[in-house]
């Protein structure tokens, strides 16, 4: 069985699908998240945009808030991002969801406002493709890591700290690639040299643990 734990558009190609989706999307598939993206965080309506999410996460298939995060290079006041962030961290704490983490040359800010703020939901960096000293904080912090398609890069960042985060703290996904999430298994059972069933019933495992659903 397939599990992707971070796609935009559902590729029917995992029995498991968490679908990232904006609060107010009329079609949702059976597991989303929702949250406010860095990007497309509103000067004018952020607080808007807060109060719509924190209507919608409380749906039950809302298994997850995010992506949410920072990020130093878009173009997005940083420190409205960080305003936009914490108010989604403690969100997150009195929903009791886990958060799905977009992180782009922030991790120190990341970090602080996490330990700050105290906070006790799972933390899952999508996406990760970063060196081996962030992927060290992070570990040491408790957080999970979602890999996707620079797994697929020869010698990639996401390769290296895929072996080292073990198996019990990761999650394999799309985003918004087009490729299908069986050749991310594929390429990942390989870099771990271990078999692709056992990859699956792994990541099973980490995705009952983390989004507290029985996955069958």
């Amino acid at each position: 069985m397939f599990i992707n734990t971070h796609t935009h558009a559902r590729l029917h190609d995992a029995k498991i699908e968490l679908v990232n989706l904006m609060p107010g999307a009329l079609e949702k598939p059976d597991y989303y998240s929702y949250g406010i993206h860095p990007w497309y965080v509103d000067a004018n309506h952020w607080e808007h945009q807060l109060n719509e999410l924190s209507l919608a996460v409380n749906e039950k298939r809302c298994l997850a808030l995010g992506e949410c995060g920072l990020d130093k290079v878009c173009k997005i006041d940083f420190q409205l991002q960080l305003k936009v962030f914490e108010k989604q961290v403690v969100l997150a704490n009195e929903m009791k969801k886990p958060l799905i983490i977009h992180c782009v040359k922030a991790f120190n800010e990341l970090m602080n406002v996490l330990n700050q703020l105290d906070n006790e939901m799972p933390v899952v960096i999508h996406g990760f493709n970063n060196n081996e000293n962030i992927a060290r904080v992070l570990l040491d912090y408790g957080c999970y890591f979602s890999f996707g398609k620079a797994l697929l890069g020869y010698e990639s960042n996401a390769a290296k700290a895929l072996k080292s985060v073990g198996r019990k703290r990761f999650f394999l996904e799309t985003d918004d690639a087009d490729v299908s999430i069986k050749y991310i298994y594929h390429k990942a059972a390989g870099l771990l040299g271990i078999d692709e069933t056992i990859l699956k019933q792994q990541v099973a495992m980490n995705f009952e643990t983390v989004f507290k659903i029985t996955v069958t």
